[in-house]
This record gives C-alpha cells, structure tokens and sequence, in this order.
C-alpha cells in the first residue's frame, strides 16, 4: 500500500511567519529587531513589549557575549 502526499511549492509560506514575533497578553506584534525593549538582567536577555511590559523572549546569554561585556 502506498501514501501519496502532496505538496504545493506554488505558495510559499510568508516572510513573517518565523521572523515576527506576538505578545501572548496583548496581542502586540513586531518583528525581533522591531519595538520590543531589550533588558539585560544577569545572564539572561529579555524582550518586553512596548504595549503591556510582558517578557516575550528569554534568552540566556552565551558565554562569548558575556565575556564580551566584562
């Protein structure tokens, strides 16, 4: 028994999908480098959102940027 799966190349799927990212208390949308606030607190960077002040992305800082920063 065989499966055939179909794909449609004709449609890609749009620019904003992986590079935009969305405030999951207000809504609030913008690309990573947009109008997000980027605070720094210990290791860990953080982006808020403009609108609510809600922590969107969390990251922890590798090793070679902090080294960077001392």
């Amino acid at each position: 028994m065989s499966t055939y799966t179909y794909h449609d190349d004709s449609h890609p799927p749009p620019a904003q999908r992986k590079t935009v990212l969305f405030c999951p208390e207000c809504g609030h949308e913008s690309p990573i480098t947009g109008d997000w606030e980027t605070t720094t607190v210990g290791d860990e960077r953080l982006l808020v959102c403009t609108d609510c002040g809600s922590v969107v992305d969390r990251r922890t800082r590798r090793r070679s940027e902090l080294a960077e920063v001392a």
